[in-house]
């Protein structure tokens, strides 16, 4: 009795899907959080349009973190990947960043779970994830190519449905472009690069650790959505599409990095003074936002002497 007893504790640690409560209180939070950052951070006028989704970005990777471990531990790597938060801007690359993250959370369910294809709603969110990235940044759609691959070949019994499905959603937000209601040279910023070499060494960095994390997959997927994600990640190299292509690669990265420190790190205090900094994270985000400006404001830097010539 008392063994059913540790087993079952133990089994309420892990949440392998987060509840419906829980998603929609962990959405206001990283909602409200978000909003207040950008509003310190001189975007009010959008900052109502981009809180919302940045909430969704966020409440997807605490759900795929919550695949691997538990709720807390899923808490505590979601409030690391909230640390970027001040550094985006209002560009089609900060939503093509969080459509990456959703896609990225349905393709580890499939290499999680126990089905064998995926559900029409996947196939959705794949095609309009495809659809409104080639609208707004082309460049970075290179990363659903290997994952539509994936889905319709999972999808063999219903092939055909699956690609009228996908072709559809695909369809649906370029339709905007081609009647002619859209026009990408006018509202379309550019987003600045990085070298190719900086791009292979950050895929190398990051997705040797994230291994550890995808590798806990089921035994027959493990080594597909590896391939897979390996392939998808590494096509924008020769035309680097920006940063935000590559930081939802820290997702699992970050995973496979809590997964090594659970095994290798024995203190359990440790463990729990770590697992509190990620769950602090966000409000010191927010604070560091708050304070800075402040802090600029109060010690200015002084302007740099000039040379007179004679």
């Amino acid at each position: 009795m008392a063994e059913q007893t540790v087993q079952e504790s133990r089994r309420e640690k892990v949440s392998v899907f987060l509840k419906q409560h829980e998603q929609w209180s962990a959405w206001g939070f990283y909602t409200l959080m978000s909003g207040l950052i950008l509003y310190c951070t001189s975007h009010t006028v959008n900052s109502v349009l981009m809180a919302p989704l940045i909430g969704i970005m966020q409440l997807y990777a605490l759900k795929l973190c919550s695949l691997y471990v538990r709720r807390s531990t899923a808490a505590a790597i979601a409030g690391l990947y909230f640390a970027a938060t001040p550094f985006y801007t209002i560009h089609p690359g900060v939503l093509c960043m969080c459509l990456q993250v959703v896609v990225l959370y349905h393709v580890l369910v499939w290499a999680r779970g126990k089905r064998q294809e995926f559900r029409p709603r996947h196939i959705v969110v794949l095609g309009l994830s495809v659809g409104i990235t080639l609208l707004l940044l082309p460049a970075a759609a290179v990363f659903y190519a290997p994952v539509a691959a994936l889905m319709l070949r999972c999808n063999s019994r219903s092939r055909l449905l699956s690609v009228a499905i996908l072709t559809a959603a695909v369809a649906l937000p370029l339709y905007v472009l081609f009647s002619g209601s859209w026009n990408p040279a006018a509202i379309h910023p550019s987003i600045p690069g990085i070298s190719s070499a900086l791009a292979i060494v950050i895929v190398l960095l990051l997705f040797l650790p994230g291994a550890v994390a995808i590798r806990r997959s089921r035994p027959e997927r493990r080594y597909i959505t590896l391939g897979l994600l390996a392939l998808a990640w590494v096509l924008a190299i020769p035309q680097p599409p920006g940063w935000t292509y590559f930081y939802p690669l820290c997702l699992p990265s970050l995973l496979g990095l809590a997964l090594l420190l659970h095994r290798k790190v024995t203190d359990r205090r440790l463990r729990y003074l770590l697992r509190a900094f990620g769950l602090l994270l966000p409000f010191i985000t927010l604070c560091a936002t708050l304070v800075l400006p402040i802090y600029r404001q109060a010690n200015p830097c002084p302007p740099s002497p000039t040379t007179r010539q004679p």
